[in-house]
């Protein structure tokens, strides 16, 4: 057999040593590629069972119609005639009503099992809730645009940097023609995409007005450190038309499918979430919300800090735009969540996506 198809196999299995497992995880995070080919081949293991085990319900249940279908013979008995038969035919029709609520039973839960799927939590707009002429009138760069498109998604993003720049998720904006960013603070904004990175999920926006009132560095950094299993987080984001508090905690440390870039929290999230910071009780960010599990309750998934620390690394800055500066010390840390959080929602934006 194939050594890789046969280390799979073991993974699969849950047969592989604690260092295997480690060793094979590590090359999951290193290789987007390889994860990809360990997600499938898991899929398609989930696959084979699942038709192993509805096969053997059939040919059970098939088996109880053989038997009520079989003429019994009767032999004359003391006990009234027919009885034997009946009786027979009794305990047939019940086994075959067990097998048939077990089939329905079982298939469903395992129909349930393989529809559970990772859902993106970009929210589809049906239509612009003010008029293009106060677009118009309230931002300088539509007017250049005489009939703007409506919008098509809506997502959530932070500021990463006080030079203007945003970070979302890339499947919140992949499809866009202009994304405007807005919130309470800062009105509305035209931003531009300045690196994506598919694979995680992450992209990068850059506000083209200059932000005076961002002088001060921001008062929150980006944490280095991965989150621990249990502990408390929180996010804001724009499921709605203002902004929406969520806390929870960190379930697993892994995310859909045991990627390890990223997180499994507790934390109710609707759509619109997607690109929404995720907050440590200290208010550093230790996540980017991304997604959910549906069938799944108070199944949502962040992308880690550390790995927005990589990707935000592989920016390029054009020479002529301001750098891409993070902040470097928490001035908020001993703060109570509440003070955490009206500091923190004037730096986290309705991401609006528009398509011609």
């Amino acid at each position: 057999m194939n050594t890789e198809q046969d280390l799979l196999d073991r993974y699969a299995k849950g047969a592989l040593s604690a260092q295997e497992t480690a060793a094979l995880e590590e090359r999951m995070k290193q290789d987007p590629t390889f994860r990809e080919q360990v997600e499938k081949h898991l899929s398609l293991i989930h696959a084979l069972q699942f038709y192993g085990e509805r096969s053997r319900l059939l040919k059970t249940l098939d088996d109880a119609h053989q038997e009520i279908e079989t003429p019994e013979k009767v032999v004359p008995l003391a006990r009234p005639a027919g009885w034997k038969r009946y009786w027979m035919t009794a305990v047939a029709a019940s086994v075959a009503l067990i097998s048939i609520l077990g089939t329905l039973f079982m298939t469903r839960s395992l129909d349930t099992k393989q529809t559970a799927i990772y859902k993106e939590l970009r929210r589809t707009v049906e239509q612009i809730k003010k008029s293009q002429k106060l677009m118009m009138e309230d931002m300088a760069e539509v007017k250049e645009k005489p009939n703007p498109s409506p919008e098509a998604y809506a997502g959530t993003g932070f500021l990463i940097s006080s030079n203007g720049y945003v970070a979302t998720s890339y499947h919140v904006i992949k499809e866009s023609d202009s994304v405007i960013i807005e919130n309470a603070r800062f009105g509305r904004l035209k931003a531009t995409i300045v690196h994506s990175d598919p694979a995680n999920d992450v992209s990068i926006l850059k506000i083209e007005q200059k932000l005076d009132d961002l002088a001060q560095p921001l008062p929150y950094t980006l944490s280095m450190n991965e989150a621990n299993l249990a502990e408390d987080v929180y996010t804001l984001g724009y499921p709605r038309e203002d902004i929406v508090f969520g806390e929870g905690s960190v379930s697993a440390l892994t995310g859909f499918k045991q990627n390890p870039n990223a997180y499994q929290v507790s934390v109710p999230v609707n759509p619109g979430n997607s690109g929404g910071p995720l907050l440590n009780t200290k208010g550093d960010l230790v996540g980017v919300i991304s997604g959910t599990q549906t069938e799944t309750m108070g199944a949502a998934f962040a992308i880690k800090s550390t790995v927005l620390m990589d990707v935000i690394g592989q920016v390029n800055v054009d020479s002529a735009a301001l750098p891409l500066t993070l902040p470097k010390q928490n001035t908020m840390k001993n703060s109570t969540r509440v003070q955490q959080v009206k500091r923190w929602k004037d730096f986290v934006f309705m991401v609006r996506v528009y398509k011609n």
